[in-house]
């Protein structure tokens, strides 16, 4: 079997892994039907730095002495790091530089026949290069954050320019980052909007939602789920603000907050002085079987992203896929690619960012529409981005 070797700064940190995004992982695992496969991402205290998850070998390279005080890759996100820590920007040049290094030592001891990196910096500019000075077919994927991180930094169009060309197909998470990137590097780039992804089966729901409920220990009440980084583009002090029409218009609703960050703190305490802490529960990050039993048991998703003030927005949050497979439909702002996903009246309904009225209406007209009237159309747009598919994809790509 040909071997392909994915690499990521964002990978679970272990088995379980309750706060990285593991939809790379998800993606990886795919592939593994085509390929052997092996991802290469960086370490972080506690991990491994070699196991065996799933079908899929994970190698962790360090990249700071001592290793103890790596503060890069502990699932929060490379670029929220480097904003917040003064000692992870301070790391961010090793992890290039080790990456690099990390990429060449396996590539030379190694046979593999592609390398898939994911996201313009650090994965695509450090390992890129590598691939394709070796021959070695690129597949380059192209999120969001990489984009509107590269957009504000002086030398930003050329490094992604410069990544872009050592790819031999690129994948993004929509339509919306293939358009955005382009507006970056000043030319159309080839790329197939074929990343964001579900794993449909796993999340399919096993329970009613009255029995998700019990099961979850939640009320049998109305209930809004929010999960995500609790980061301002994704919007969820306008949700919080929402909440007080929709209390007005569903008394006993609650909303149910899982997830971390940086800005839980002060959302907890906007919580506290809207007189709300008895409707939102801060539940903190959840593993991927809660999760499910979380969105089999939600009445709705709330997806109310915005764009940041630095610039930044969404790709397309997974979160939308998985609430699909879920039969749990989705209340999103319109913004990025998020309206490629949610049609309005069909897999739920499309809100005005930074709106929290117009977010509440929708919440509320979702609500008492009921989820069966979502179900069956949530389900199947969750089947059209089944990872089996889009690893089909990606292993006809490094055919090509």
């Amino acid at each position: 079997m040909k071997r392909l070797l994915v690499c990521s700064s964002t990978f679970p940190l272990r088995e379980g892994d309750p706060r990285t995004a593991r939809f790379v992982y998800d993606l990886a695992a795919a592939l593994a039907e085509y390929f052997d496969v092996t991802a290469l991402a960086p370490h972080h205290p506690g991990a491994a730095l070699a196991e065996k998850l799933g079908p899929v070998e994970v190698r962790r390279f360090k990249y700071f002495l001592p290793s103890a005080l790596e503060r890069l890759a502990d699932g929060a996100g490379i670029m929220a790091n480097v904003k917040r820590r003064p000692l992870a920007k301070m790391q961010a040049p090793f992890l290039l530089w080790w990456f690099r290094r990390a990429a060449q030592r396996l590539l030379r001891g190694t046979r593999v026949d592609a390398v898939n990196t994911h996201w313009l910096v650090p994965a695509g500019w450090a390992v890129g290069p590598v691939a394709a000075g070796a021959g070695i077919r690129h597949l380059l994927t192209i999120h969001a954050a990489d984009v509107f991180f590269l957009r504000r930094v002086p030398w930003g169009r050329r490094v992604a320019a410069r990544v872009i060309a050592t790819a031999d197909k690129i994948f993004a998470d929509s339509e919306f980052i293939v358009d955005e990137v382009s507006r970056l590097v000043g030319f159309d780039v080839d790329a197939v909007a074929a990343t964001a992804g579900v794993d449909a089966a796993s999340f399919a729901p096993d329970y009613s939602p009255a029995e998700a409920k019990a099961k979850l220990g939640w009320p049998a009440a109305p209930t809004v789920l929010f999960v995500g980084k609790m980061i301002e583009k994704k919007g969820l002090v306008y949700l919080i603000k929402g909440m007080t029409e929709i209390r007005a218009a569903l008394p006993a609703a609650r909303l149910v907050a899982a997830g971390d960050g940086p800005l839980r703190g002060d959302s907890e305490r906007l919580t506290r002085e809207l007189g709300l802490a008895d409707a939102v529960s801060f539940v903190g990050p959840r593993g991927h079987d809660e999760l499910k039993l979380m969105y089999n048991g939600a009445d709705v998703l709330a997806v109310p992203s915005v764009v940041a003030r630095d610039g930044e927005t969404e790709g397309m949050p997974s979160v939308i896929l998985e609430a699909f497979a879920a039969a749990c439909p989705v209340v999103g702002s319109r913004v990025a690619g998020i309206p490629e996903f949610v049609r309005d009246g069909e897999t739920g309904f499309l809100a005005e960012p930074a709106s929290p009225e117009d977010l509440a209406a929708k919440i509320i007209e979702t609500v008492r529409a009921g989820r069966e009237r979502f179900a069956a159309t949530c389900r199947a747009a969750a089947a059209e981005r089944d990872f089996k598919k889009l690893a089909k994809l990606y292993a006809e790509a490094a055919e090509a």
